[in-house]
């Protein structure tokens, strides 16, 4: 594992991933260069129009920031290009619907420091002011720092992307994030949650911290709420199916307290409600099936994942095989009219 002593600030990248959203990604580059205006910030546009890359290439002059337009292929095919054209040996992800908040990098790399066996480290995405009775905002708290370390433990950890902070090494073993879970890919979420299963399984740790923070402004009504839950858990069950055909029976303390959760309990990420328990569960088993037969590659990583709404997305090969990833680097390359050296 690489040494993490010493290391400066600017060894660490910020990758954030947008489709659509020019105002939000506006305000979360805005926030990360207010917080470290030093860094690098490599912005993944999967947008329909060029509005978004124009305005941050206009925010982002003169710093290490820098736009890179690609195919709308999903959250988990973004956030590799994003790896693969930063060159931190840190990497922390945000959303374009999220202002971090001061001293979120610092706490981020902090955490990462604390021990040299953790791979990840999630920290809080937390709520703004909202009218209640109109919607709600997907939350997620963290009271106290805590560390898995082993598979079994995985329900210690649950975290979202849209604060989260790993390791380049952990990403290049892990071949990177599987391309068919996240938003807009067959799966529609889980990327970061089955991250955090592979990472585990490769002998990393995965911790949460409550010092790195993020503001989600990700308010949906209450007409859009089936439709994003029914996504969410069909992407969980997906995740873990495949956690199950990897991990066997050390999966399955793991599975019992999501079960459970299910009966008694409340989502991990509040919701400022409990939905329907049969229309997640319903998702989520169909996501499990999905997940059950569709075929794996030596990383863990799903391959030729259908979507729920037809059609299917293979995987890129990102991370440590290099092959197609090159290939979308090099078309990135050319949308944005660089050589990929920079």
């Amino acid at each position: 594992m690489i040494a993490r002593a010493n290391r400066p600030l600017h060894d660490t990248s910020v990758v954030l991933c947008t489709c659509d959203r020019p105002e939000g990604a506006l305000a979360a580059v805005q926030s990360v260069l207010r917080d470290v205006p030093t860094t690098q910030v490599i912005v993944v546009d999967q947008s329909q129009s060029d509005e978004t890359e124009h305005r941050l290439k206009l925010l982002m002059e003169g710093t290490r920031g820098r736009v890179i337009r690609a195919e709308p292929r999903g959250l988990g095919v973004a956030r590799n290009l994003g790896v693969t054209f930063s060159s931190g040996a840190y990497i922390a992800f945000t959303d374009d619907d999220c202002e971090v908040c001061p001293g979120w990098l610092a706490s981020m790399r902090t955490a990462l420091f604390r021990d040299p066996r953790l791979g990840l480290v999630f920290g809080r995405v937390l709520a703004p002011d909202y009218d209640r009775t109109q919607g709600f905002v997907p939350s997620y708290e963290v009271p106290e720092y805590v560390v898995a370390d082993h598979i079994e433990q995985k329900t210690r950890i649950e975290g979202m992307g849209a604060c989260m902070g790993i390791l380049r090494e952990t990403w290049q073993r892990l071949g990177g994030f599987d391309e068919a879970l996240g938003s807009g890919a067959p799966f529609r979420a889980g990327e970061d949650a089955d991250f955090a299963v592979r990472a585990l399984l490769a002998g990393w740790h995965v911790a949460e911290t409550p010092a790195a923070a993020v503001v989600h402004n990700g308010f949906r009504t209450w007409a859009q709420r089936d439709d994003l839950i029914a996504g969410y858990m069909y992407g969980l069950g997906a995740v873990n199916m495949k956690m199950l055909r990897m991990a066997g029976w050390h999966a399955i303390q793991p599975l019992t307290t999501l079960a459970s959760r299910w009966l008694v309990g409340e989502p991990v990420v509040n919701l400022n409600h409990i939905p329907p328990k049969l229309a997640r569960l319903r998702a989520f088993l169909r996501g499990a099936r999905e997940g059950m037969r569709t075929p794996l590659d030596r990383n863990g990583r799903f391959t030729d994942a259908h979507s729920p709404h037809g059609g299917h997305a293979g995987h890129l090969g990102s991370g440590s095989d290099a092959g197609d990833a090159g290939t979308e680097r090099n078309a990135a390359n050319r949308r944005s009219g660089t050589n990929g050296s920079g």
